[in-house]
This record gives structure tokens, C-alpha cells and sequence, in this order.
């Protein structure tokens, strides 16, 4: 009978060391995979914010060459207007002395 007892406290004892080990196990692997998420969570945060500066860098020379485009296209209408009125202005001036003149 003694060492029958013996045979469960030794048995509970045994199952207590397991059941405390797995708990232990339990908790690294909560804290292991916390670290992971974290890190996974780091690395995706830094090549997103890689990328916003890298797309903000293309969209900003974009932008640049655009008004560029549109600042020489606007001077090249200018050029043609001031042009065509060195041309005309004498004629315009003309035509509109006679039309309130009436000659």
C-alpha cells in the first residue's frame, strides 16, 4: 500500500513537472512569436515607408518635368502671340482708327 501511494505522489509530481514545463514552453512561445510579429511588423513598416519615398521621389520629378513641358509650351504660344502682334499691330491699328473713324 505504501508504495503504491508512493507510486501516485511520485506520479503527480512527475505530472506537475510536465504540466509547469508546458506552461514554460507555452509562455517562450507566446513571447517568441510576439518578437516575430514585431519584427515582421518593423520590416513591413520600413520597405512601405522605402517605397512612399521612393514613389514620392518618381512623382516629384514627374511633376517637375510636367511643368517644364507646360512652362515651355506656354512661352512658345507667347513667343507666337507677340510675334504674330510685332506683325499685325500696324494693320490692327488701322483698321481701328477706320472702323470708329468711319474712313
Amino acid at each position: 500500500m505504501q508504495e503504491l501511494l508512493a507510486k501516485i505522489v511520485e506520479m503527480d509530481a512527475k505530472a506537475r513537472r510536465i504540466s509547469e514545463q508546458a506552461e514554460q514552453d507555452k509562455l517562450s512561445s507566446e513571447a517568441e512569436i510576439e518578437e516575430l510579429r514585431l519584427k515582421i511588423y518593423d520590416d513591413y513598416i520600413t520597405r512601405a515607408k522605402d517605397r512612399v519615398e521612393k514613389n514620392i521621389s518618381i512623382d516629384r520629378h514627374n511633376a517637375e518635368e510636367a511643368f517644364a513641358e507646360r512652362e515651355a509650351e506656354a512661352q512658345r504660344l507667347k513667343d507666337a502671340m507677340l510675334a504674330h502682334y510685332a506683325e499685325s499691330k500696324e494693320r490692327w491699328v488701322d483698321e481701328i482708327y477706320h472702323h470708329v473713324v468711319g474712313r
